[in-house]
């Protein structure tokens, strides 16, 4: 009896050991970490029958990443949150796990359980009535309903990021955050001094993205949280709007954008571009077109002679039009 006794002391204890090291580890333990970690080194074994004790009582999960197998601890109260489950509600809630923020589709759901669809939306709706799961809706497919924890925040693919709202895009917070970046650019783009002039070619005092995402972000502009990349997309729209332009930084232009000799990496470091605004013109105003600006005989016209603004053939097909 005693003998019996202390080998259960000494399981228990190995147990404990196990789950403690499993628990630390959010990616998992395997049996070689285990071997070289556990004190004493006890032979594999000990440690086998150890695992599988905690596996049967749901304290360790068996998973595969990549060719290794290995033990995750389950937290207390997870084992709480889990005790309650029915086994159909255990395997569909593992599988909504398992999706992370990116959620699963009902249709995916049974593909992977090979659950009949009523006992599937029985289990979705316990699921929530125990609030361990939630519904969402994706951007990409607004008709699908995707469901992941509920306190799993949904990736950017999902939501649309900053520049939806309820699944709608809001052009309205857009077009005000551009307008917003390009004043900003076009502030920094030509001297103060001079207005209408230009900096010299060799300038390169031109602002980056990261100079404006903390200009938006410490300006008090939005409670939006933007980041570089976000901005990034705004400036890219304002490019293609012909509103402001990229500019190599100096590095790059001697460069030649190689990325380096001959051994260099096939990939090359993001660029950090520069961006400088340009003027725009109103392309409504009729003085924009005025041939005055293009005349091929402007130094010889005035008031009287043979070339007269009052005898001029481009003011009669400007005029015209």
């Amino acid at each position: 009896m005693a003998e019996s006794a202390d080998r259960g002391r000494e399981e228990a204890q190995m147990d404990n050991h196990i789950y403690d090291l499993a628990l630390r580890q959010p990616e998992g333990v395997d049996a070689n970490f285990l071997g070289e970690t556990l004190p004493g080194r006890p032979p594999l074994e000990t440690i086998v029958n150890s695992v599988n004790r905690l596996l049967t009582s749901g304290r360790l999960e068996l998973m595969q990443v990549g060719n290794r197998i290995v033990y995750r601890g389950i937290s207390h109260d997870e084992l709480t949150r889990m005790s309650a489950l029915t086994g159909d509600e255990k395997l569909v809630y593992k599988h909504i796990e398992n999706s992370g923020n990116e959620g699963i589709w009902v249709r995916t759901l049974k593909q992977k359980t090979n659950l009949l669809q009523g006992v599937i939306t029985r289990c979705l709706k316990g699921l929530e009535q125990k609030v361990l799961i939630k519904s969402i809706k994706s951007v990409k497919h607004p008709t699908r309903k995707l469901y992941m924890l509920v306190d799993v925040s949904p990736s950017t693919d999902i939501t649309g990021g900053p520049w939806y709202t309820d699944q709608e895009m809001d052009t309205d917070f857009i077009d005000q955050l551009s307008k917003r970046c390009y004043q900003f650019i076009y502030a920094q783009s030509f001297p103060r001094h001079n207005p209408h002039g230009v900096f010299s070619a060799n300038h390169r005092m031109y602002l980056r993205s990261s100079q404006i995402q903390q200009y938006i972000t410490t300006g008090g502009i939005t409670n939006v949280a933007l980041s570089v990349d976000h901005i990034e997309e705004l400036l890219t729209m304002l490019v293609y709007d012909g509103k402001i332009e990229r500019i190599a930084p100096a590095m790059d232009v001697d460069m030649g954008g190689s990325g380096g000799g001959r051994g260099a990496a096939s990939i090359k470091p993001k660029t950090d571009w520069m961006y400088r605004a340009l003027r725009i013109l109103n392309k409504d105003s009729p003085f924009t077109d005025i041939p005055c600006g293009r005349c091929p005989v402007y130094d010889r016209c005035s008031d009287t002679g043979a070339v007269t603004p009052a005898k001029c053939e481009y003011f009669k097909k400007w005029l015209a039009f």
